[in-house]
């Protein structure tokens, strides 16, 4: 009964379902009697709503048709082969019984590429996507935790989302890094750096990304995941943590720095997680994973989100370091690792782009150091990044192999330095340091002091030993200051400002790339080279750089033939990048820019703010002083005239004399007019003094007028 009932349904007889051609041309993975019912529904056959159909040999078991059915249109599947077959709780009986009836089913075209002898290489199913169908399902062997069950059926309920990369920082400039990944409703965001402040925003202490977006959406966020403890990636993680309070993922060294941070800005109750080069964790629906990497400070790792729609690798700030100072290799195997799996995207650091060759290792600073202190007659200053511990590492080598004793300045040298020794990261035979006190109790020629300042800051140790203002260290000519390390773009001048103050005091100064006494932890284009060939993404974002440099840089990915000119995305903060498994698209865009951090406020320095200062700075102040009767609108006494800034009073008696009369003309129309809004009349003294001054002087000076009431 039932098999006439599966003819009559597809209209076909007995023998014609026996005498069908096979198609040799296409392979089989599974089928159901749904999808022949559906076929023949499309060649025109009566639509019946058939939900039980089998086809039962005379033994009564339950097997795949042995006849193949003649179809005019082949059935596309996206699965993986013997993926998609229902098991004994489903309600639905078919006919799939390919895992115990070898070439039993009917031949089916398939798309997916990992379909060879049905294996699960460890990557996401139908790595080119067709999304959306019904049969593609995100399966990931790794892990059968609950946790993966949990993320794996959010992932079904939300077949549909799209990968989602959204960078809040560091494109199009250097500093405060700071990416969104978000797939559904869970987000992960990858560094929280900071920016120090440019020339024109005077009194600002440092720049933050602006996180707007994050708390708007604080319910998604599951955790932030770090790379390396530099301040432009960690830097902004405690205004981060003020506001949404999420577990933090970094490696051991970092987590130390993290927690001096978090101490000093008074944020409690934070997880720090300590995770290793790797490792691999579940958060949400994704899989992240660390690798290995070389920087300028240890414990450098790249990030890799294994994600529903595919794996992107973020690389962090690297270079390829082949004799690096703690002995950790790259793992160049993991990437290759991930290439031959099939990465979707790539985001990879663009600040030595421009550079060619490759960037020299670390360790070849050593011998340079040892050389100069050597040939140092006194004390020995040296000023780097605190944070190179590595750096720091060959200095302290260098000064126990001429028997001197090491002097640490600077708050964050300080800082970093014990906490790189707490946690093995800094070796330091035992008296190697002294405090700054102990100082006069040897010669100058056994002396090495490790300061800040290498970036010309106006607050740091170095910056005020050049200028005479250190309340402990008086520069001599007898001294040899040695500054290991190269400018930020936009601190060349400061930086070369500290220099010429420091020769003017008759000190050795030595700096510059030429004398061996600093690396780049960045990658030059032959390191960049061999990541794309490691990695081989699909698609590509450079990022971590100014955007000459992240166009710079996916020239290079397309010359080497590794992605398609279309395939590279090039953007700026604020951008959204989506991904499905086999397309990326830039979509819209949300608020990313600058937040001013001055002093304790977060955000209340703003443009406005900051364009009020450069007035000030540029232009001067001037302030008009008078006093009125609010009754009779009477200006009873002034207006007096201030300046600040603008001119000097005494040699410009002539100028204010006559803007006093210009002011005074303006009262006596407002008093004329019987004008007693106080608005109105410092609007018109602003108005009629901007305009003289700027005639007299060609200058705009900020104009406050103040109106006593008497």
């Amino acid at each position: 009964m039932l098999k006439e009932l599966f003819n009559k349904v597809t209209g076909q007889s007995n023998e014609q379902v026996a005498n069908a051609p096979k198609n040799t041309a296409t392979t089989v993975a599974t089928m159901d009697t749904n999808a022949v019912v559906e076929d023949a529904m499309k060649e025109g056959s009566p639509r019946r709503n058939t939900r039980r159909t089998t086809n039962r040999n005379e033994t009564g078991r339950n097997e795949a048709t042995r006849g193949e059915t003649k179809r005019t249109t082949p059935r596309r599947t996206t699965n993986a082969a013997g993926e998609g077959t229902k098991t004994g709780t489903s309600r639905r009986r078919t006919t799939n019984v390919a895992a115990t009836n070898e070439g039993a089913a009917k031949p089916q075209r398939t798309t997916n590429r990992n379909s060879n002898n049905g294996k699960n290489n460890n990557r996401f199913n139908s790595r080119n996507g067709n999304e959306g169908t019904k049969n593609t399902r995100y399966t990931n062997t790794a892990n059968s935790s609950s946790e993966a069950v949990k993320a794996n059926a959010r992932h079904t309920a939300n077949k549909k989302d799209k990968l989602m990369i959204i960078p809040l920082g560091g494109l199009g400039e250097i500093g405060k890094n700071m990416t969104v990944f978000q797939y559904g409703d869970d987000i992960i965001v990858l560094d929280a750096g900071l920016a120090f402040p440019e020339n024109d925003m005077p009194g600002v202490d440092i720049v933050i990304p602006d996180m707007s977006y994050l708390i708007e959406n604080k319910d998604k966020v599951r955790a932030v995941v770090i790379t390396h403890g530099h301040e432009d990636h960690i830097g902004s993680l405690a205004y981060l943590l003020k506001e949404i309070n999420v577990p933090v993922y970094a490696t051991n060294l970092v987590c130390g720095l993290i927690e001096g941070k978090l101490k000093e800005n008074k944020v409690g109750g934070v997880k720090l997680n300590v995770v290793k080069a790797g490792d691999e964790i579940r958060i949400g629906t994704f899989k992240v994973g660390f690798i290995q990497t070389n920087h300028s400070i240890p414990d450098a790792c790249a990030v890799y989100f294994e994600t529903p729609v595919g794996i992107v690798v973020h690389t962090g700030d690297f270079k390829v370091d082949q004799t690096p100072v703690d002995g950790k290799l790259m793992d160049v195997h993991k990437f290759a690792e991930l290439g031959n799996k099939g990465v979707l995207a790539l985001m990879s650091d663009s600040t030595n782009v421009e550079k060619p060759g490759f960037t020299p290792s670390e360790s070849t600073v050593g011998p340079a150091l040892l050389r100069a202190v050597g040939e140092a007659r006194g004390r020995v200053v040296l000023a780097t990044f605190a944070s190179n511990v590595s750096r720091l590492q060959q200095a302290v080598d260098a000064a126990v192999a001429f028997k001197r004793k090491v002097i640490v300045l600077g708050r964050s040298m300080v800082n970093v330095s014990e906490i790189a020794q707490e946690r093995g990261y800094l070796n330091v035979p035992e008296g190697t340091m002294i405090d700054v006190d102990e100082m006069n109790r040897y010669r100058d020629d056994e002396i090495m002091i490790l300061t800040t300042g290498s970036q010309g800051e106006p607050m740091a140790g170095l910056s005020r030993m050049a200028t005479n203002n250190h309340r402990t260290i008086e520069i001599t000519p007898n001294d040899t200051i040695i500054i290991s390390a190269t400018p930020i773009p936009g601190n060349e001048a400061a930086v070369g400002r500290t220099i010429d103050n420091l020769l003017r005091l008759g000190a050795d100064v030595i700096y510059g790339r030429d004398r061996g006494i600093h690396v780049s932890g960045h990658g030059s284009q032959e390191d960049l080279k061999t990541m794309l060939n490691l990695v081989r993404p699909k698609f590509f974002i450079p990022v971590h750089g100014e955007y000459r440099m992240l166009k710079k840089h996916g020239e290079l990915a397309v010359s080497m033939g590794i992605v398609k000119p279309n395939h590279v995305l090039v953007g700026d903060n604020g951008q959204i990048f989506e991904f499905t498994s086999r397309t990326a698209r830039k979509g819209g865009h949300v608020t990313a820019g600058k937040v001013f951090v001055d002093g304790l406020g977060v955000g209340d320095v703003g443009n406005i703010v900051i364009r009020d200062r450069q007035q000030l700075a540029q232009e001067g102040m001037v302030i008009v002083v008078m006093a009125m009767d609010r009754a009779s609108g009477q200006i009873v006494a002034g207006p007096d005239i201030v300046s600040r800034g603008f001119v000097y009073v005494r040699d410009a008696e002539d100028l204010m004399n006559e803007a006093q009369k210009r002011i005074e003309q303006v009262i006596e129309k407002c008093e004329a007019s019987q004008m007693k809004d106080w608005a109105t009349i410092k609007s018109q003294v602003r108005d009629t003094l901007g305009k003289f001054l700027y005639e007299k002087t060609r200058r705009r000076p900020m104009i406050l007028p103040i109106i006593q009431d008497v």
